[in-house]
């Protein structure tokens, strides 16, 4: 039975709303500040600020504890991991994972250093997570993501640069998971990771990069809140 997990815990669109409401308070208060020193009203502008102050020690303190109170999840093979776009969802799942000591052949042929995982993943644009304000021929083109390996000591590995373009040159290039999409499309693309023979508990992490997802309460990129990775093994 496929399961379903997200790269939010919690409802994103509150999520997402409440970060832009707060941006939007934040703003006007600095402009109001600015303005009232300006006008030598300090005692009014010092409120301003404090106001100010108190709303960001209390954003900060919902964003911690919506963190706290997430949970580490482990998706399995055919499982997907679902990124919320705000009016759409893109689903990632692992379909395949090899192994081998070596890619490629003749000049193009690279060894690792312990062994190649060759991780096979699909993404795909959920049409039934379209809003209905959003036109179906619109194409949607994903944040930038983060992509690791994480084993059981919580070391991380990133994607073997090397592995990669040997295996680009013995079997083609593979799709970039910046790749545009349609509602209803779907690719798959490669990973390649060198890890230790004997790694354990080794687990995918694909999240997004954009540092401003650190601000937005229930995101797994907020800090302290555990991230859904995909096992592996």
């Amino acid at each position: 039975m496929r399961h379903m997990f997200f790269n939010f815990q919690g409802n994103a669109v509150f999520g997402v709303l409440a970060f832009l409401g707060f941006g939007f308070l934040e703003l006007v208060a600095g402009v109001t500040a600015l303005v009232l020193f300006a006008r030598r009203k300090r005692r009014a502008a010092r409120r301003v600020v404090i106001v100010s102050g108190a709303s960001a020690g209390l954003y900060a303190a919902v964003l911690l504890v919506f963190s706290l109170a997430s949970r580490e999840q482990v998706a399995g093979r055919g499982d997907e991991k679902y990124f919320c776009e705000v009016d759409c969802h893109l689903a990632y799942s692992v379909v395949e994972v090899r192994e081998s000591k070596s890619l490629g052949s003749g000049p193009s042929r690279v060894t690792a250093r312990g062994l190649y995982r060759i991780v096979t993943m699909r993404v795909r644009f959920d049409p039934e997570t379209t809003s209905v304000h959003r036109p179906q021929d619109m194409s949607l083109t994903p944040n930038p993501r983060c992509v690791r390996v994480l084993d059981g000591s919580g070391r991380i590995y990133p994607p073997d640069p090397a592995g990669e373009r040997a295996l680009e040159i013995a079997e083609g290039p593979s799709n970039p998971l910046t790749r545009s999409l349609l509602p209803g499309e779907s690719y798959t693309t490669r990973l390649v990771f060198d890890l230790p023979e004997k790694v354990e508990y080794p687990r995918l992490l694909v999240t997004e990069s954009d540092w401003i997802t650190r601000l937005v309460i229930g995101h797994e990129n907020s800090p302290l809140h555990r991230k859904t990775s995909f096992r592996l093994s």
